[in-house]
């Protein structure tokens, strides 16, 4: 990877979502933003979303039966938006939960 692969072009605009999010990964990207990236929660979430459609495995994570989730206002990138999108097509995987499938697997690989 290029240095300027790292920023984003014109065409691939920030879209605001609002969507439920598991409060206890929310929870641990709010701490990695406050704690250990110079990210906002937003953009680590779009970099964790980026590494899922790289891995091109879209993978059902139901909720656990004592999780609790929030409507959470997110800023994603068009280009992530369209392919989970598509994947959520494909599959029937609703977008919210392919975007807490995102969230699980980047936790994990940490």
């Amino acid at each position: 990877m290029e240095i300027r692969d790292k920023l984003y072009k014109y065409n691939n605009p920030i879209i605001a979502k609002t969507i439920n999010i598991d409060d206890s990964i929310y929870n641990k990207f709010k701490d990695l933003s406050e704690k250990v990236y110079d990210a906002t929660i937003s953009e680590i979430i779009n970099v964790a979303i980026e590494e899922y459609i790289k891995r091109d495995r879209p993978n059902f994570y139901g909720k656990t039966e004592k999780e609790t989730v929030t409507y959470r206002s997110i800023r994603l990138r068009k280009a992530n938006v369209v392919k989970l999108n598509e994947y959520s097509k494909r599959t029937g995987i609703s977008f919210t939960r392919l975007v807490n499938g995102a969230l699980k697997e980047f936790l994990e690989n940490q």
